[in-house]
């Protein structure tokens, strides 16, 4: 895998989940292009570098998330990266039964990642917020509302991946995959 395409479509990628998406807000919700980058690259990637650009996606959008302690806005490092890399474990059994050029393929698995992120994600948060004087990133709400966002997050997401599936599988040369899984 070449690292130079990757960090281009890694900040292409966060450059767009974080300005432009929001124009496709339904409600509350606003879908994201990095569980789509992921699941192409665990789907296409050789493990080790999956794995990897996993971990660097998530540690990218760990820095993106805002919380307050005592007032003051911190960022917990741990929860999308941690969630990026389980979801990616469990991607990564599928991609030898998955048709990797369909789009749908796409849509489907990148929905699955993010509930798996999802999962983790809401977990270390509310592991954290049992420390005194920090609140969860969920506010008043309660664990379960902020993961009914999150589905909903995950499926629209998962919506919007069938087309940017579709996309990055014509860019598969540019990426250099040795041993490419993608079929």
């Amino acid at each position: 895998m070449r690292i130079g395409v990757f960090i281009l479509f890694l900040v292409f990628v966060v450059i767009l989940d974080t300005s432009l998406m929001e124009m496709l807000r339904i409600g509350g919700t606003v879908p994201g292009l990095a569980g789509t980058l992921a699941v192409f690259l665990v789907l296409a990637a050789p493990r080790r570098n999956a794995l990897w650009a996993c971990l660097a996606i998530g540690l990218l959008l760990d820095f993106n998330v805002d919380a307050l302690y005592d007032g003051r806005p911190y960022h917990l490092i741990g929860p999308y990266t941690l969630g990026f890399l389980f979801g990616a474990n469990l991607i990564l059994p599928l991609r030898s039964m998955v048709f990797s050029r369909n789009p749908l393929t796409f849509g489907l698995l990148t929905a699955f990642f993010l509930l798996a992120v999802s999962i983790v994600y809401l977990a270390l948060w509310q592991i954290r917020g049992h420390y005194e004087g920090s609140m969860p990133v969920w506010g008043d709400g309660s664990a379960v509302s902020a993961f009914g966002m999150l589905l909903l997050w995950a499926v629209y997401s998962g919506a919007i991946a069938i087309p940017m599936g579709w996309l990055l599988v014509r860019t598969t040369p540019l990426w250099g995959f040795t041993g490419s899984t993608i079929r």
